[in-house]
């Protein structure tokens, strides 16, 4: 059966990476549809509720430069999508004016992963709603793409385990994407006095081979000793879960999350 990848291109300058890494995760998942989904910006929503209100003439200013945005976009598209058409890949491309959040969230409910574009690229309200959708609202893994060229990700697999649903729903994921992978390691924090863990079960039970390697929790940063180590082994597909320490509907996350959010230079499959 195939699946279905959602790709939410946001930016001319980066959505090459964004296609590049959705390609990637199809050719892992075997079979695979692409859809490609560009957001276009609602006048409506760049004015602040404290601001006058919207004129016509800045409403159509808005359109235009979204309108140049998302043409470069799908310029882009229509030249990878020819390359990937070719290797019999579906790709469709979706262009649609709405709320960031809210399309992002309908898309990706009906997708099996969804891939974006790491935050730290960019830092403003739009980007950190589409984010929040796809992390926390559409149940689903997501792939973050860093900026650079994309490497053929999957052959060395790193997992950031914790024992608990949202790791476990990440590791589930990856299976699917596990086929070409050399090498998969496993990375437990443990603080000090605490006894040291083995390997998850869950690995053994689906027939995966991993190595584990120990942590210490407390001395600095985990997510940098986390990213450090995940380097060292030759990483290049991180998994992990995502986590936040709010309840209400507001990116406010984890330690761990946020600092490889913001500083991962590999690709990073998340599960909340």
């Amino acid at each position: 059966m195939s699946g279905v990848i959602l790709a939410v291109v946001e930016y001319p300058e980066s959505a090459h990476q964004t296609l590049a890494a959705a390609r990637r995760l199809a050719d892992l998942m075997g079979s695979a549809r692409i859809n490609v989904l560009a957001v276009r910006v609602m006048p409506e929503s760049t004015i602040m509720p404290t601001e006058e209100i919207l004129t016509s003439y800045q409403a159509h200013q808005i359109r235009s430069r979204e309108e140049d945005r998302v043409a470069a976009l799908h310029t882009t598209f229509e030249a990878w999508a020819a390359t990937a058409r070719a290797a019999a890949v579906a790709a469709e491309w979706v262009d649609v004016e709405g709320p960031a959040d809210t399309l992002v969230g309908e898309w990706g409910r009906r997708s099996d992963f969804l891939v974006l574009n790491c935050p730290a690229w960019r830092d403003n309200v739009p980007d950190r709603l589409k984010l929040q959708a796809a992390l926390f609202d559409t149940d689903r893994p997501v792939l973050m793409v860093p900026p650079g060229p994309v490497v053929p990700f999957g052959e060395c697999v790193t997992i950031a385990w914790r024992d608990d649903k949202r790791t476990i729903r990440s590791v589930l994921a990856a299976l699917r994407l596990l086929s070409q992978a050399r090498e998969v390691h496993v990375l437990a924090g443990v603080r000090a006095g605490l006894p040291a863990p083995g390997l998850p079960e869950i690995l053994a039970e689906h027939g995966i081979a991993a190595t584990l390697h120990v942590l210490a929790v407390g001395a600095g940063v985990f997510g940098e000793t986390l990213l450090a180590k995940a380097h060292d082994l030759g990483t290049d597909l991180l998994v992990m879960g995502a986590y936040t320490h709010s309840p209400w509907r507001q990116l406010v996350l984890g330690g761990v999350t946020r600092h490889m959010l913001a500083h991962a230079d590999l690709p990073v499959l998340m599960r909340h």
